[in-house]
C-alpha cells in the first residue's frame, strides 16, 4: 500500500472522535471512504428505505445495467456504539435486500460480511490502524471496479443458465428448432454452435458435487449436580453456535423435566407422545430402539440440530434403569455406530447424581461443567469434579473435563468475579486427579442477561432472537450480544477437544 492512501485514511480517521455523532461517521467516514474505493455519488443511496427501516448506505453502481442486488450495503454506527451488539441489524438488510456484502462501521471498527445463501458471515473485523494496514486487500474486494466486473461475471453465467434452460425445454417439448432460433436471435451463427456446445456440456456436468467429511464426534455431557447454574441454556446456545461455526451437532436430553426438549420448541406431549414418536426412555430401555428413531430435526435460520427429546415418563423408570443389565453402557453403544455422523454430541442430564448421570457419563469422551460465580454453585464444584473423575477411574476410555465454563457472569460485579474465581482455583488444586482442569477464559463468560434466560421459553437459540418480531431492537442488541460470548465459547470449545482427540 503506498504512503498516500495511509496519509489519506489517517487524515479520515482524524476527522472524528469519540464522542462523534452517527452522521459524523456516515459523512466523515463513509463517504469518503466510498470515493477512495472509486464509486461516485450516484452509484450509492442514501437512507435507502428497506421494509420499515432506513439503511445508511445502499451501494450498486447504475453503470452496471444489471437489475442485480446491491453489491455493498453499510450501516453506520456512532463511535461510542459497540458494533458487535448491531451484527443483527447488518444481517437484517443484507438478507432483504440480498446485498453480496455489508459493511458494519462506527468509525473505529469495521465489520465485513458476505452473504452466502441468505446467511451473512463475518469474513473481517478490522480496527482503524489494521483497516490502513490492509487498505490494499480492502480495496479490491470493495472497490467499484471489482463489482462491475463481479457483475459481468453474474450476467454471463446467468445467459448460460438461461440458455440451458431454454435447451431442456426445447428437448421436453421436441423442438430443436426452438433453441436454434432464440440462439440464433442473440448470436452469430459460430457463437451459437460454441454456445450450444457448452450448453450440452453444462447438462452433462453435475451442478453440485460433495465429499463426506470423515467424523468421530466428541461426545460431551455438560454436567454439574447444581441447578439453577445455566446447564441446559449453555447447552442449547453452546450447540448452536457449535453448528454457526460449521459442526454438526446431535443434542440428548437425559433429563426428566425435558427443558432442553422444550428449550427447543419441541412440547413433549405434542410433538412426542401424540405422534407416536420415540425418545430418550425407549432409547435406554428398548433393546431394539435405534437412535435415528427418537431424533427430531429443527431449524433456525442457518442453525440445524438433531435432537433426543425427553419426556416426564423418564422420571418413573428410575428402578428399571437400575435393575437393567449394563444399562450404564447402553447409550455408550447406542451412539457408536452414529458417530461418523456428527462433530459433537452433547448430553444434558438431571442436575443429580443418579442413573441418568451415570449413564451419560459413560457414553461420553469429556466432561464440561457450566458454573456461576456465586458460592454455592463453585461449593458444588469440587462434588462435580470429583464425580467424573471416580465415573473416569470406572472406564477403559479416559474422561477428561475440558474445563469449566462460566454463565449467569454479572459484568459490573468485578470484585466479587475476581474472589469467586480464586475459590474455583482453591477447588481445582485440592485434588491432583482435578490440577488440568481448566477455567474458560473471561471471554467467554456468558453474561447475565435476562433474553439468555427468556429465549428458551421461546423455544429457539438466541441466535434466532434477531427474527423474533416481538422483541425491541434493544432486546436483539442485547441477544447479539449474549450470542458473541456463546460464540466465543464454541470456538474455545472446538481449540479444547482438538487438543484432547
Amino acid at each position: 500500500m503506498t504512503s498516500d492512501y495511509a496519509s489519506t485514511l489517517g487524515n479520515i480517521f482524524q476527522a472524528i472522535a469519540p464522542h462523534s455523532s452517527e452522521s459524523d461517521v456516515e459523512q466523515k467516514v463513509i463517504v469518503p471512504l466510498l470515493l477512495m474505493l472509486g464509486y461516485s455519488h450516484t452509484d450509492w443511496e442514501p437512507q435507502a428505505i428497506v421494509g420499515k427501516s432506513k439503511l445508511d448506505f445502499l451501494v450498486l453502481p447504475p453503470t452496471s445495467a444489471i437489475p442485480y442486488a446491491p453489491y455493498l450495503v453499510i450501516e453506520a454506527k456512532a463511535p461510542n456504539k459497540n458494533i458487535a451488539q448491531n451484527v443483527w441489524q447488518i444481517n437484517k438488510y443484507m438478507r432483504q435486500t440480498a446485498a453480496i456484502l455489508g459493511l458494519l462501521t462506527n468509525g473505529y471498527q469495521f465489520c465485513l460480511l458476505y452473504n452466502y445463501n441468505q446467511n451473512p458471515t463475518t469474513i473481517l473485523d478490522y480496527s482503524q490502524k489494521e483497516l490502513i494496514n490492509n487498505y490494499k486487500l480492502i480495496n479490491q474486494v470493495l472497490c467499484k471496479e471489482t463489482s462491475l466486473k463481479l457483475y459481468q461475471k453474474f450476467y454471463h453465467n446467468e445467459k448460460q443458465i438461461r440458455l440451458k434452460f431454454i435447451s431442456l425445454i426445447s428437448q421436453l417439448f421436441a423442438n430443436e428448432d426452438m433453441f436454434q432460433s432464440f440462439t440464433k436471435t442473440n448470436n452469430s451463427d459460430n457463437e451459437s454452435k460454441k454456445t450450444f456446445a457448452s450448453v450440452r456440456k453444462l447438462e452433462e456436468t453435475p451442478l453440485v458435487t460433495e465429499t463426506q467429511k470423515e467424523r468421530q464426534a466428541m461426545i460431551i455431557t455438560v454436567f454439574n449436580n447444581k441447578g439453577g447454574v445455566g446447564k441446559t441454556t449453555t447447552t442449547i446456545n453452546l450447540a448452536a453456535a457449535l453448528n454457526k461455526l460449521g459442526k454438526r451437532v446431535l443434542l440428548i436430553d437425559i433429563d426428566a423435566q425435558a427443558n432442553l426438549t422444550m428449550g427447543l420448541g419441541i412440547d413433549p406431549l405434542e410433538d412426542v407422545e401424540r405422534h407416536g414418536k420415540k425418545d430418550i426412555t425407549h432409547l435406554l430401555t428398548e433393546p431394539r430402539i435405534s437412535l435415528e428413531e427418537t431424533i427430531i430435526r429443527k431449524t433456525w435460520d442457518d442453525v440445524e440440530l438433531d435432537i433426543v427429546p425427553s419426556h416426564i415418563r423418564l422420571s418413573y423408570m428410575e428402578a428399571t434403569l437400575i435393575n437393567t443389565l449394563d444399562i450404564d453402557r447402553v447409550l455408550a453403544k447406542k451412539l457408536k455406530k452414529y458417530r461418523d455422523q456428527y462433530d459433537y454430541i452433547l448430553i444434558d442430564p438431571p442436575p443429580s447424581f443418579g442413573k441418568a448421570n451415570t449413564i451419560s457419563l459413560m457414553a461420553s469422551s469429556a466432561v464440561l461443567i457450566p458454573t456461576h460465580l456465586s458460592p454455592y454453585p463453585i461449593r458444588a464444584l469440587e462434588y462435580v469434579i470429583n464425580r467424573a473423575i471416580a465415573v473416569d477411574q470406572s472406564r477403559d476410555e479416559k474422561l477428561p473435563i475440558l474445563g469449566i465454563a462460566v454463565s449467569m457472569y454479572n459484568r459490573a460485579a468485578t470484585k466479587v468475579a475476581l474472589s469467586m474465581t480464586q475459590q474455583i482455583f482453591d477447588i481445582i488444586s485440592k485434588n491432583p486427579e482435578s490440577k488440568n482442569v481448566d477455567l474458560f477464559p473471561q471471554d467467554t463468560w456468558i453474561p447475565n442477561l435476562t433474553i439468555v434466560s427468556s429465549t428458551p421459553n421461546k423455544g429457539y437459540p438466541i441466535c434466532f432472537a434477531e427474527f423474533d418480531n416481538e422483541l425491541s431492537s434493544k432486546d436483539k442488541e442485547t441477544a447479539q450480544d449474549a450470542f458473541n460470548c456463546y460464540m466465543k465459547l464454541a470456538k474455545h470449545l472446538i481449540f479444547v477437544t482438538k487438543e484432547k482427540q
